[in-house]
């Protein structure tokens, strides 16, 4: 949606009219780190330098505010398995290095638009207070101030290798499972954790009698 609107602003239309004739078939894909493969996925790479910086102030003002949080759509899966946890009494816990200021009432909007329980009892969100924090050290700040003893099992599922070498590193008791989708490739995927890619499992077979 954030790449749609820009295409869509009088003054880009005016300024880059052949830019934005190209841009109208970028799409964002599964694996994108930000815009820059959709952007050379359009053939847009050798166009004006000016056009890719106006884009790219866009695009940094618009995708990490409220305003388009409401697009946000969950994982296959996400919303139930969330639940199913929540109803059998786990403490669920949105850690995210989204920052208050620009993203915390959008991201309490759209948790609860898809029926996610925030705001209840035993589930929370936690964000950034400040937006220029480290997210890593955010993150593993967050469950370094979890008194010893308070849960029995804690699971940290998280899609940034960053975020997890930095937990495993400081916290190694603490559970990870990867959710295998876009990062920034700063890390390597860790090879050595249980990955996923959805949140849908089946239901086990019941043996026959």
């Amino acid at each position: 949606m954030v790449l749609n609107r820009f295409t869509e602003l009088p003054e880009t239309l005016r300024d880059f009219p052949e830019s934005i004739e190209a841009m109208k078939t970028a799409k964002t894909a599964r694996g994108d780190w930000g815009i820059k493969a959709a952007v050379i996925r359009a053939g847009l790479a050798n166009h004006k330098a000016e056009f890719h910086q106006r884009l790219k102030d866009f695009w940094l003002q618009s995708f990490f505010s409220d305003e388009y949080l409401e697009f946000d759509q969950p994982y296959d899966g996400a919303v139930q398995f969330v639940r199913a946890l929540w109803n059998a009494n786990a403490e669920i816990v949105y850690l995210t290095g989204r920052d208050v200021a620009r993203m915390g009432k959008g991201s309490v909007d759209v948790l609860k638009k898809w029926d996610f329980p925030v705001a209840e009892e035993r589930a929370s969100l936690v964000l950034k207070p400040l937006k220029g924090m480290d997210d890593a050290d955010f993150k593993s700040g967050w469950f370094e101030k979890i008194s010893p003893g308070t849960y029995e099992h804690i699971w940290f599922f998280e899609n940034e290798p960053v975020n997890i070498a930095s937990l495993r590193s400081r916290l190694p008791n603490i559970e990870v499972i990867f959710f295998d989708s876009a990062h920034s490739g700063k890390e390597p995927s860790p090879a050595d954790l249980p990955t996923i890619e959805h949140f849908i499992f089946d239901e086990p077979e019941k043996e026959e009698k």
